[in-house]
């Protein structure tokens, strides 16, 4: 049986003020044709869908419209679990219509398992979505301390007869103990304040292990215990990387190999002088502005955006010229909050809010 191991999808994720939807839209495509080229049986997500608990509109869209190519066009099942950042409740409505059309998604724990037959025989397929720590104590024990504690109760009484891949959504190492590089720009720990990691020796009795949560691809302990990663980029931590998605053939072996995404926009870092950059080439990508000069550069995001229309961020290497001038100079006795936040978002974007954000702003401060 030939699985795609997906996990992170993060549908509907912003970069700065950019929709990345038409970016996952374009690695969706890829990924639909790799169903095809390289005839995948099952297709495996593991968490993280969305990029939040309250999914866009346009994620929900190009998710559903995903979903359906596979289960309906292409007749393939798909084995799903809720991340972190999903809602669970929100996944499992509809689930029994679903699972008549060999769509299994997860968004709460089921203490059930699903088996698919090949021709070497069955393969039982365990889902585990993510279980915050909290509801591990309600549901389960309330001396559940930690992931490890968490997984050593839900696996305690599993038999591994046959052929058994376990989809979940967790960070696991080899020690279970957090690592201070785990997380890249932008990701969300499984818990504030505590080591969110746990023991990935727990997994080794399962053939294959299809692991979601950390955004780049790696296996844990054993190459059969995997991260797919993203498939796209998400964050400027990973501007010298690759993306990809993980084929895994399992009859009486294991073997897996990876597939390359192409980007329809890159994520990049510039550095260098204001003057230079500007004179730069054109180009659509996601870019971070680290800016050498020894002053701030008036209305910098503006004027890069006119060659850099995806321009993210800048910065300046040199910090202490913030330090020598007086860029921020706000009189908090005769303005109101919302002219305050104008003159703080100009400081910060090196630009202007618009109309519209600023509407927004005026409704949170109400």
């Amino acid at each position: 049986m030939r699985l795609l191991h997906l996990a992170d999808l993060h549908l509907g994720k912003y970069i700065g003020n950019y929709s990345l939807i038409e970016d996952q839209k374009y690695a969706i495509d890829q990924i639909l044709n790799i169903i095809d080229e390289k005839k995948v049986d099952v297709v495996m997500i593991a968490g993280d869908i969305f990029d939040t608990s309250v999914a866009s509109v346009d994620g929900l869209k190009l998710y559903s419209d995903f979903i359906d190519e596979i289960i309906f066009k292409r007749q393939k099942p798909v084995l799903a679990i809720s991340g972190n950042h999903d809602s669970a409740k929100r996944l499992d409505i509809n689930n029994k219509f679903f699972a008549e059309h060999n769509y299994h998604l997860y968004g709460e724990y089921k203490d059930e398992v699903v088996s698919l037959e090949d021709e070497y025989g069955k393969i039982n397929f365990h889902l585990i979505p993510y279980i915050s720590l909290n509801q591990a104590k309600v549901l389960f024990d309330d001396n559940i301390d930690n992931f490890t504690d968490l997984y050593s109760y839900l696996l305690k009484d599993k038999s591994y007869e046959g052929r058994n891949v376990l989809i979940t959504h967790c960070y696991a190492n080899n020690v279970g103990i957090e690592s201070e590089d785990a997380y890249n720009e932008g990701q969300k720990p499984l818990i504030i304040g505590g080591s969110d990691a746990m023991d990935g020796h727990l997994f080794l009795n399962f053939d294959y292990v299809a692991l979601g949560h950390l955004h780049g691809k790696h296996f844990v302990i054993d190459p059969k215990i995997r991260y797919s990663g993203t498939f796209m980029k998400y964050s400027f931590d990973e501007t010298k990387t690759s993306k990809s998605v993980t084929i895994v053939d399992i009859t009486d072996d294991v073997n897996t190999f990876d597939v390359e995404i192409k980007p329809l926009r890159d994520f990049r870092i510039i550095d260098g002088k204001f003057d230079d950059i500007i004179k730069m080439a054109k180009s659509d990508d996601y870019i971070k502005f680290i800016l050498e000069d020894d002053h701030t550069v008036d209305n910098a995001m503006s004027k890069l955006k006119e060659i850099f229309p995806h321009a993210v961020q800048i910065t300046y290497k040199n910090s202490g010229i913030f330090n020598a001038t007086s860029d921020l100079n706000l009189d908090l006795e005769n303005k109101t909050t919302i002219d305050l936040f104008k003159e703080f978002y100009k400081y910060k974007m090196d630009e202007e809010i618009s109309k519209e954000e600023l509407e927004i702003i005026g409704r949170i401060v109400e």
